[in-house]
């Protein structure tokens, strides 16, 4: 969550701008009686800054008390999305799931698929924390079903990941994957063209293990497999994104 926020921000922004930014959105915050809304302009502009910030938590707690039926739906939605990603920075993941869950329906109302994805990967977190594995592998299918481009679902599967393999739940979250994987032939392609270069890769830069033969080296055979070797041979994992990196921006 705290990664999302960070991609989510400007390039080039500044944390002087961040702070400015902040500082317009207190202001007309103050005047909050006529413009309701604006106390969700600054609790987000607090929460872009630092997730973390305590004043982002208790600015969306007014904005739950006063602001809320001012919004529309889709406000609304993003309203309880913030601050169940606060009260989750928080450890209190049985209040943030409620959160999660008002947000969800009013995304189902008047929602994007980007937002309802997020709402989705969110949920799939909170019932990890909350050791509910089941709930959580659902959330992560329908995730999957909102992805609009292959970098959406590879965001997703990432998010599942390191979420459901916590609870013991990696088997289903593989098994949604392969298939998600079959009824997407291009975002299977793109992979299998990533991981084939980082073997090419590998056979250039990666040191053998003593003892070991070049044919028995064994090399990763999809995403999951590739996260595996780069936690083993944390060596050559910067070489390996570099190498990556590289294939990537000429594919570009």
């Amino acid at each position: 969550w705290l990664a999302e926020n960070s991609e989510s921000r400007e390039e080039d922004v500044t944390r002087q701008q961040l702070e400015a930014r902040i500082a317009e959105a207190e202001k007309a915050a103050a005047n909050a009686v006529d413009e309701p809304a604006k106390l969700l302009d600054l609790a987000e502009a607090y929460g872009v800054l630092n997730p973390k910030e305590k004043q982002c938590l208790e600015t969306c707690e007014l904005v739950m008390k006063f602001s809320l039926p001012f919004l529309s739906r889709r406000r609304q939605g993003d309203a309880n999305q913030l601050h169940a990603r606060c009260l989750f920075l928080q450890k209190d993941y049985e209040a943030a799931l409620r959160a999660l869950l008002r947000a969800q329906e009013c995304y189902k109302d008047q929602g994007t698929k980007a937002l309802r994805r997020s709402n989705n990967a969110a949920l799939v977190r909170c019932y990890c924390a909350l050791s509910q594995g089941e709930k959580a592998g659902e959330r992560f299918k329908v995730a999957l079903t909102m992805c609009e481009s292959k970098e959406d679902a590879l965001n997703v599967y990432l998010t599942g990941k390191v979420a459901l393999e916590g609870v013991g739940y990696t088997d289903l979250m593989e098994t949604v994957w392969e298939d998600h994987l079959d009824d997407n032939p291009q975002t299977k392609a793109q992979l299998d063209g990533q991981m084939q270069a980082m073997k090419d890769l590998s056979k250039q830069v990666g040191p053998k293990d003593q003892g070991q033969d070049e044919g028995e080296l064994k090399f990763p055979e999809n995403l999951g497999e590739a996260i595996e070797l780069a936690k083993q041979h944390k060596g050559i994992t910067a070489a390996l994104l570099f190498g990556l990196f590289l294939y990537l921006a000429f594919a570009i």
